[in-house]
């Protein structure tokens, strides 16, 4: 649970910094959360996070570029900022959760192949 979390900080970190929301919000997803599997995925956050996996591998890659960073290119500033606001209230939920004790409830699942792609090279995204 603690590298699970520890993705999720850093992912917020990373959409906390300076950039593009585009740009930040690529990264976040790209390096912290794209492989996280289905069973490390806790029940408290399963509908928003499979939300947010859907998101973010909603549009076909062109050339090189990853299907994070297709998708990211493709929403406006508005819905690339709920995507990162969807991130923060995850990892507001995981931080309730660890404070007050309560289990998270890991399902475990047969792993499944992780996305296509490690949604890296943002850089074309602003």
């Amino acid at each position: 649970m603690c590298q699970f979390s520890d993705k999720f900080y850093a992912a917020v970190r990373t959409l906390s910094g300076d950039g593009p929301i585009k740009r930040r919000l690529a990264t976040a997803y790209g390096d912290n959360l794209v492989l996280i599997s289905d069973d490390e995925i806790p029940e408290a956050i399963r509908p928003r996070f499979e939300l947010l996996r859907r998101q973010m591998h909603s549009t076909r890659p062109m050339g090189q570029e990853s299907p994070v960073v297709a998708s990211v290119r493709k929403m406006s500033a508005a819905e690339a900022a709920g995507c990162a606001s969807l991130i923060v209230a995850m990892f507001s939920e995981l931080v309730r959760v660890k404070a007050t004790g309560e289990r998270l409830g890991l399902l475990r699942r047969e792993r499944e192949k992780p996305p296509i792609g490690d949604g890296r090279n943002p850089a074309s995204l602003n």
